[in-house]
């Protein structure tokens, strides 16, 4: 994410996420599932700028009507939380634009959450630890660690325990967002966990030696089919990426979906990918690009 102080306030730029890879291995006593993933966060950003409010409430302000703006919304909630674990006793008023769809598997309202917990920090002067910030990020929600870290890292646990991993060359894809949403706890409820569960060490190697050719045949989502069962509609999104196979090294679905992505064999050809899928009318397309 990208932090910057303005006049009055600060601005935070929240990316979206993609999962480059996604095991799921048991379902946990908890009702959630210990997972493995490689999240990789691109250039679509959600903007979220604050401001001290001087009633001391924590007020948040949303272009997006269909989206609460009160304690349900995770940037109240990180907020409060924030506000709670270290006895600042100051108010905020947020402004929060949304470009990242919801219910995409893109992580929009765990990265404007992580987004909160930087921008107030630094607005409040209270120098939190980043361990401490990590924690308070798990209480909030599975990824929203991640975007501490990003640009890209391995994540465990439920999602909250990140290993940050280096790019050592960008990544360019195209994104598809289909205009039907995707339940998270209704894809994982469907889920059984495999027995023998894949391994995330040949898509950390394309990561780290390979290119995107390498990477492009590691990827690997194991809540796909069970969305695609839920959604029989994707299919379609899944088999026109898959037919452009001279522009993309593969793809895939991102989290939960319902958002697919193609990775480029480089940056013209994931506009191009993009240029031929935006007249099918899939969804919405934009390419997007991850990179040191």
């Amino acid at each position: 994410m990208i932090v910057r102080s303005i006049a009055g306030g600060v601005e935070v730029l929240a990316p979206a996420k993609l999962n480059l890879y996604l095991e799921v291995l048991k379902r946990r006593p908890d009702d959630y599932h210990d997972i493995e993933s490689l999240m990789a966060a691109v250039d679509l950003f959600d903007v979220l700028t604050v401001r001290d409010e001087p009633s001391g409430a924590i007020v948040l302000e949303c272009d997006d009507p269909s989206l609460p703006v009160d304690g349900r919304n995770l940037v109240v909630k990180a907020a409060e939380l924030l506000r709670a674990s270290t006895g600042c006793a100051s108010g905020a008023r947020i402004s929060l634009q949304k470009a990242i769809p919801a219910q995409a598997g893109l992580g929009g309202g765990s990265s404007d959450a992580a987004a909160t917990l930087a921008a107030l920090d630094r607005l409040w002067n209270l120098e939190t630890s980043p361990g401490r910030l990590d924690a308070m990020a798990g209480e909030i929600g599975s990824d929203v660690a991640f975007f501490l870290h990003a640009p890209a890292a391995v994540c465990r646990g439920r999602g909250e325990l990140v290993e940050p991993v280096s790019l050592s060359f960008p990544l360019h894809f195209v994104l598809v967002v289909p205009p039907v949403g995707l339940s998270t706890v209704d894809v994982y409820r469907r889920l059984q966990p495999p027995e023998d569960p894949r391994t995330i060490g040949p898509v950390l190697d394309a990561l780290a030696r390979g290119g995107p050719s390498e990477l492009g045949r590691s990827l690997f989502n194991r809540l796909q089919p069970v969305a695609e069962t839920l959604r029989p509609e994707l299919i379609g999104v899944r088999d026109a990426l898959a037919s452009l196979d001279s522009l993309l090294c593969g793809s895939m679905m991102s989290g939960s979906g319902s958002a697919y992505f193609g990775l480029g064999r480089d940056s013209a050809a994931a506009d191009r990918a993009a240029d031929v899928l935006k007249p099918i009318g899939l969804g919405w397309v934009r390419a997007v690009t991850c990179g040191p």
